[in-house]
């Protein structure tokens, strides 16, 4: 029974995360813009990610994960509640990190007009939204 239970479990948490895979390559290929998207657990390990970098998406996950983390922190400290996200920006582009339950996202924005900044944050609430849906 317990072997059982333990190879339903299995099978579940690898559709999801299939599920998971996919809305985010779905979203690194219909969203302008958008250069790489990073799913990393709180701890800062890799869940998923889709790029059109080569960059080492562990590497990726482990910061996204730790800026959440200080966000959150600093947030709380100044502000009395949790940060809703942390946005990261340089000469061309950003970096949107966000919370979601036991989740951490990271996406990579290149440009740095408003209007493209705008339609990512829109887009990526709808993925947040995609993504409650398969927890």
């Amino acid at each position: 029974m317990f072997i059982f239970l333990l190879e339903l479990n299995t099978k579940l948490m690898e559709e999801k995360a299939e599920r998971l895979s996919r809305i985010v390559n779905d979203f690194l290929n219909n969203v302008e813009n958008v250069g790489g998207i990073y799913v990393a657990s709180l701890d800062g390990l890799l869940v998923t990610h889709a790029s059109k970098m080569d960059i080492d998406p562990d590497r990726v996950a482990a910061m996204i994960a730790s800026i959440s983390a200080v966000g959150d922190r600093v947030s709380k400290e100044l502000l009395n509640e949790e940060s809703t996200h942390v946005i990261v920006q340089s000469h061309n582009g950003y970096v949107i990190i966000k919370k979601n339950g036991d989740l951490v996202f990271g996406v990579l924005v290149h440009g740095i007009d408003d209007s493209s900044m705008g339609l990512v944050m829109l887009e990526f609430e709808k993925l947040l939204n995609a993504i409650k849906d398969i927890k």
